[in-house]
C-alpha cells in the first residue's frame, strides 16, 4: 500500500467518524448513565460494601447526587475542577460520580505524591474544591498555603479524626449542606473531559492527562 492510499483511507475514516455523531441515530455515550441503569433496574442492591456498612445503589446515587449538589452550592461549575485525595474507599468512588453529575471534571491525586507535587497539580489543574482524607492532614499541610486556587478544603474522617487547623467542613456535613432536588448537568458533547489523570512524575513534575467521556464508557465496557 502507497502512502497516499492510507492518507486517503485515514481521510475517509475521519469524515465518517464526523458524519457519525451528526446522524439521526447517534447519542453520546457518558459513564454516568451506568448508575443510572442500575439504579433504575437493582435499587435495592447492594452497590458498595465497606466494614460494616452496606450502600445499595439507591443510596449511592443519592449520595452522589447530594455530592454535586453541594459541590454547586460551594460554586463548582461545569468544566472545573474538583480533586480528590483520598484513598479506596466510598467517598472515592463518589467522587467519580458526583463531580461527573455537575459536569465538573475529577482530578483523582496520588496519595503517595510529596506535599510539593500535589500542589503543583491542583494549581495546574485549577482545582476550585479538594476533598481530602484527614489521614494525609499533614501533606496538605504542606502545600495549603500554595494552593490559592482551592476555595474549599473538604475532610473525609474515614479512620483519622478531622483537623482543627484545616478550614472546610467535613464531608458527612458537606453532602447535607446540597439543596434538595437533583443536580445533573448534561455534558456538551462526549469528548468533554470528566478527569484529568496525572503521571506519577518519574521523570519530572507529574504531567495531566484528560480522559473524556465516551473513552471511560467504552473503556468500561472493556
Amino acid at each position: 500500500m502507497t502512502g497516499k492510499y492510507l492518507v486517503g483511507k485515514l481521510a475517509s475514516f475521519l469524515m465518517e467518524a464526523s458524519n457519525m455523531t451528526n446522524g439521526v441515530s447517534f447519542q453520546d455515550l457518558n459513564p454516568i448513565s451506568f448508575l443510572d441503569r442500575s439504579v433504575g433496574v437493582y435499587p435495592n442492591k447492594p452497590a458498595i460494601i465497606y466494614n460494616d456498612r452496606t450502600y445499595t445503589y439507591a443510596e449511592f446515587a443519592e449520595r452522589t447526587n447530594k455530592l454535586a449538589g453541594a459541590l454547586r452550592q460551594a460554586g463548582v461549575k461545569k468544566g472545573e475542577r474538583v480533586a480528590f485525595m483520598v484513598p479506596n474507599i466510598p467517598q472515592m468512588l463518589e467522587g467519580h460520580y458526583g463531580p461527573l453529575a455537575l459536569g465538573a471534571v475529577l482530578v483523582a491525586v496520588n496519595i503517595r505524591l510529596s506535599s510539593r507535587e500535589i500542589g503543583y497539580i491542583l494549581n495546574h489543574s485549577g482545582a476550585k474544591v479538594l476533598v481530602f482524607d484527614t489521614e494525609f492532614a499533614d501533606t496538605v499541610r504542606g502545600f495549603m498555603g500554595d494552593v490559592p486556587n482551592v476555595e474549599t478544603f473538604v475532610q473525609v474522617a474515614d479512620v483519622a479524626p478531622v483537623v482543627d487547623d484545616i478550614p472546610g467542613p467535613e464531608y458527612e456535613d458537606f453532602l447535607d449542606s446540597a439543596p434538595e432536588g437533583t443536580h445533573r448537568e448534561e455534558l456538551d458533547s462526549e469528548l468533554d473531559p470528566i478527569a484529568i489523570n496525572y503521571t506519577s512524575g518519574t521523570t519530572g513534575l507529574p504531567k495531566g492527562v484528560q480522559y473524556h467521556a465516551r473513552g471511560a464508557y467504552l473503556n468500561a465496557l472493556g
